[in-house]
């Protein structure tokens, strides 16, 4: 990222029109959430996630070089892409501790506090937009990773995150619907930021980022997307009971006869890395990367590789598959991944 790609992501929140009425949007809500009294509890309930899911959007839409669609009434909601709501629960411990440390020690203590936890936030928002993991979001040696493949344009996105701790402090005399206004918009931008961070880093476009679930339930139309789901969530009770290997063959017994293979197994891989424990996806994973090889789509198997590798740093090819996954990796010119394959031999 270059100083004139981070100020474009600064004013993204200002030129991008969608965007800039969900802003105002959402500082209308904030502020009847405190004019409305006890009423107002209810309205934030709704109203921060909804915020919050909304800024991880912006993230996902930065990171592929889109715009983000306005939000909808789906925002306000529980249901449905539950990973998009995880960043309630950092906001709130690092909300907490700042003003713990306010409380106790005073105003300078606590912008230093927040200060330090706005450095790893960024990475931990970009490893949740690229993995869909919560649990993978907040893994330190995710977070290194991720921050050690972007360099030194990461720090584009602790700078922007900074913006958002150190500027409504200089501007506290303003009117409070100005300072929220100023909130809000720092906030997008700082999400932004941490997309086009991303984007930057090519990080997408080397693991193959699930599509958006739009252009998906037009693949799965006719009732296909309803039997792969019943077949999952099978396999997922299944794992739970822990009966994982059971759990594993009812997924291989629906792909051997699967009318289109080729978009079910990254299907199941995906959908799987969104449970608790990923590692039954590693599992499936090994599995489809002995497919790909078979088949010789070298890029595809490299690609699935990286994912994983990103998930868990760990993840070996099945032993019969993996000279072919070293001569891929060689073949597509990542000698990283070739010489940490080789160690593993």
């Amino acid at each position: 990222m270059t100083p004139r790609e981070f100020l474009d992501e600064l004013a993204y929140p200002a030129t991008s029109g969608g965007t800039l009425i969900a802003i105002l949007t959402f500082v209308l809500l904030f502020w009847l959430v405190g004019a409305a009294g006890m009423l107002g509890i209810w309205l934030a309930v709704a109203a921060i996630p909804a915020f919050l899911r909304y800024l991880t959007m912006i993230a996902e839409a930065r990171a592929q070089g889109r715009d983000a669609a306005p939000p909808g009434i789906e925002y306000f909601t529980l249901v449905g892409n539950v990973w998009t709501l995880f960043p309630v629960i950092p906001a709130f411990v690092m909300a907490s501790l700042v003003g713990a440390v306010e409380e106790s020690w005073g105003g300078v203590p606590a912008t230093i506090l927040a200060a330090l936890l706005a450095l790893p936030f960024p990475a931990l928002i970009a490893v949740l937009v690229i993995t869909h993991s919560p649990l993978q979001s907040v893994d330190p040696r995710a977070l290194y990773r991720f921050i050690s493949r972007c360099g030194t344009s990461y720090w584009y996105a602790p700078a922007a995150a900074l913006l958002v701790v150190i500027v409504p402090g200089l501007l506290a005399s303003l009117p409070p619907l100005a300072l929220n206004f100023i909130d809000v918009y720092l906030l997008v931008a700082l999400f932004a930021v941490t997309g086009a961070v991303t984007r930057g880093s090519n990080l997408f476009a080397e693991v193959d980022l699930p599509e958006a679930a739009g252009v998906v339930e037009e693949k799965w139309q006719r009732g296909l997307a309803r039997k792969r789901t019943a077949v999952l969530n099978h396999a997922y009770g299944l794992v739970s009971r822990g009966n994982r290997d059971g759990g594993l063959e009812h997924i291989y017994r629906w792909l051997a006869d699967e009318p289109d293979p080729d978009a079910a197994w990254p299907w199941y891989f995906e959908q799987m890395l969104r449970w608790e424990d990923s590692y039954p996806a590693l599992l499936l994973a090994q599995q489809y990367l002995g497919r790909l090889l078979e088949s010789g789509d070298e890029v595809g198997a490299v690609k699935l590789m990286l994912r994983c590798r990103l998930v868990d740093e760990s993840f070996r090819p099945l032993g019969a598959d993996l000279p072919r996954a070293v001569a891929a990796a060689e073949a597509c010119r990542n000698g990283e991944l070739a010489a940490a394959l080789s160690r593993s031999r």
